[in-house]
């Protein structure tokens, strides 16, 4: 008996739509699937993430795509994380929350935060048992967590933080310039692990954008996220991803479904089964995370939500998002 298929590793769709959005201020085109780009709080699959990588290398003719995009990343590419880590009280707490939700952002990629005394140093792992699309090609990913982490403490901090060191498990690429010119000399490659290292001093300082209460809300927000992201199956998983890039334009019937993933309609039902979910109830999770993370942002309105999940009126949509969640839109906002 050949041993079972292992789970696919998983990637936040907002990740790579600012990848196309950097190569797209280059007058670039990645590619992407127009549903795709309607549906910033969906998943991609691994496998696609790392295609993507090779065509925006590819296009841009940059072997340092990765951390050239993740210079110019927006932080709004880490979708509730990226309110999660503005809200946080010291770039201390943020990596600290990093750490705790980056399964949100790839969740092929472990990371990790220790204090060493006067520094502090932020691990990259590959997480093993998955078929992780990192165990095959690292070195963008890994090279745009470790630009994207700089990046965003001098962000939070408003200082030129400086590393005190950088490594990478990859072998040096042809010309290192672009990863003196971000990183400084402490750069190295070919080493045992990927991490980032920084004085903990430079991390301490409270941070203008804090906010306790939002902070909260957030962090909730991205827990629950975080509770649903390790409770589904691979066939679970997979059938959101490709709802996660449709639906905004029409929820796909079950059977479109199970042709998209090579299935019979019957062999996908079972195999959902087996996961203790259903296809409808897939679609119902799926319109109410899309709903919240949608009303909780500023000056969004039940209005937006409902036409944004195809619902004839506003007033189905309320009827709909109190059977999710127990409170009408205006409640949930203000609570």
């Amino acid at each position: 008996m050949s041993p079972p298929a292992l789970r696919e590793s998983t990637v936040a769709a907002a990740l790579l739509i600012d990848l196309a959005r950097y190569l797209q201020q280059r007058g670039l085109d990645l590619g992407l699937d127009r549903s795709l780009l309607e549906q910033p709080s969906g998943r991609v699959r691994g496998l696609e993430a790392e295609r993507c990588w090779e065509r925006a290398a590819l296009l841009s003719a940059d072997p340092d795509i990765g951390l050239h995009a993740a210079e110019n990343f927006n932080t709004g590419a880490l979708d509730i994380l990226g309110y999660v880590l503005l809200s946080s009280r010291s770039a201390r707490e943020a990596l600290g929350r990093l750490a705790q939700y980056a399964a949100l952002l790839n969740d092929g990629m472990r990371v990790k935060v220790t204090d060493e005394g006067d520094r502090t140093k932020c691990w990259f792992q590959v997480v093993p048992n998955l078929d992780n699309y990192l165990d095959r090609e690292p070195r963008h990913a890994m090279e745009t967590m470790a630009c994207g982490t700089l990046v965003t403490m001098r962000r939070l901090t408003t200082l030129h933080v400086r590393p005190l060191a950088v490594a990478f498990r990859h072998p040096p690429p042809a010309s290192t310039a672009e990863h003196l010119r971000i990183f400084g000399p402490c750069v190295t490659f070919g080493q045992a692990a990927d991490f980032i290292e920084f004085r903990t001093v430079d991390l301490s300082a409270n941070l203008l954008s804090a906010n306790p209460i939002l902070l909260e809300m957030f962090d909730a927000q991205a827990r629950q996220l975080l509770g649903q992201l390790g409770q589904r199956g691979r066939i679970s998983q997979r059938v959101l991803a490709i709802l996660a890039r449709r639906i905004t334009v029409a929820v796909p019937a079950l059977d479109e479904v199970a042709v998209e993933l090579a299935m019979s309609e019957r062999s996908l039902q079972r195999e959902l089964r087996a996961e203790n979910t259903t296809y409808r109830q897939l679609v119902e999770d799926l319109k109410k995370e899309i709903a919240c993370q949608h009303l909780a942002r500023p000056g969004a309105s039940a209005s937006e939500a409902a036409f944004l999940l195809g619902f004839s009126e506003p007033s189905a949509f309320t009827r709909a998002f109190r059977r999710w969640t127990g409170f009408a839109p205006t409640e949930f906002q203000s609570a």
